[in-house]
Order: C-alpha cells, then structure tokens, then sequence
C-alpha cells in the first residue's frame, strides 16, 4: 500500500480574551460576570491559560494549557467552579489557582489540509470535530516548542 502525506497549514495568533478591554486572570475570573457585549470572544473557541507558576512542583515554569468548547463562556465556569477529576479540577488546583494565568482565544488567519484551499473559517468553531482537531495540533506544537521551563499542562506525554 503506498505512504501517503497529510499536511496541515494553520496561520493564526493567540488573542487576549477581555472582558471590558481587560484580560483578566484566573483569580478575577472567579468573581467576573462574563457577559455578550463585554467580552471579546462568545460562542464556541479554541482557547489557552498561559501564566506563571508561582508554587507547587511545577514552581517557575510558564504553563500553557490549551482546550476547546463550545461554549466559552459555560467552559471559562467550568473551570472556575467544575468537578472533573481528571479534568477542569485538576487543572485549577495544579495549575490555575497556582498561577497569573491569563485566558487567549484562538484567531485563525487559515487552516488548509494538504494544500488545499482554506477552510471556511466561518464556521470552523462551529464544528466539534475541527475544534477537536485544531486543540490537538495546537497540543503538538506547543510540546515540540516546549524546554525545560515549560509545562504544557494538558499534553498526554
């Protein structure tokens, strides 16, 4: 059977999500009301927290914790109140109440799949199964890209 190649091409930037033009930590999101008009992204995202630990094992390391959803606003909660073992209690009390973490939403400029044209990106959000793809290579990228003083918090290594 012939080898065949699957290439994907993303261009995008990692965006601040604001709430009144402020990026808020982890710790202000506990007590923020995210609100439509106030906030920079709504709906489904790709998104990371990046910040600083500041104790614990990982002590020094920046961490970056990359996920996707549906629904930002329900996931950003999620965090800050969820009960998922292995999940979003895990990361908050390993990684986010630990930290200056910072939330960013994915800005995709284009996503081609073996030279391809783009993918439409109006609704790539919109798509389980594209958010799931493009939260994986975002995964892979930020692991290659990592040294020693970096800990990508939800890599299956």
């Amino acid at each position: 059977m012939a080898r065949q190649n699957l290439i994907a091409n993303l261009q995008y930037s990692w965006e601040p999500f604001t709430l009144d033009e402020h990026h808020l930590t982890f710790a202000e999101h506990v007590s923020a009301r995210l609100e439509r008009g106030r906030c920079s992204c709504w709906g489904p995202a790709v998104y990371k927290w990046e910040g600083i630990v500041r104790s614990g094992v990982h002590a020094g390391k920046r961490a970056v914790l990359i996920g996707e959803t549906g629904d930002l606003r329900q996931r950003i909660k999620q965090y800050v109140s969820g009960t998922q073992e292995r999940g979003n209690k895990l990361w908050r009390e390993t990684f986010l109440t630990l930290s200056d973490a910072r939330l960013f939403t994915l800005n995709l400029a284009s996503f081609a799949v073996s030279g391809r044209e783009s993918i439409d990106l109006s609704q790539v959000f919109f798509s389980n199964n594209v958010r799931v793809v493009l939260e994986q290579l975002l995964i892979m990228q930020a692991v290659a890209e990592a040294d020693n003083s970096t800990w990508v918090v939800n890599a299956r290594q």
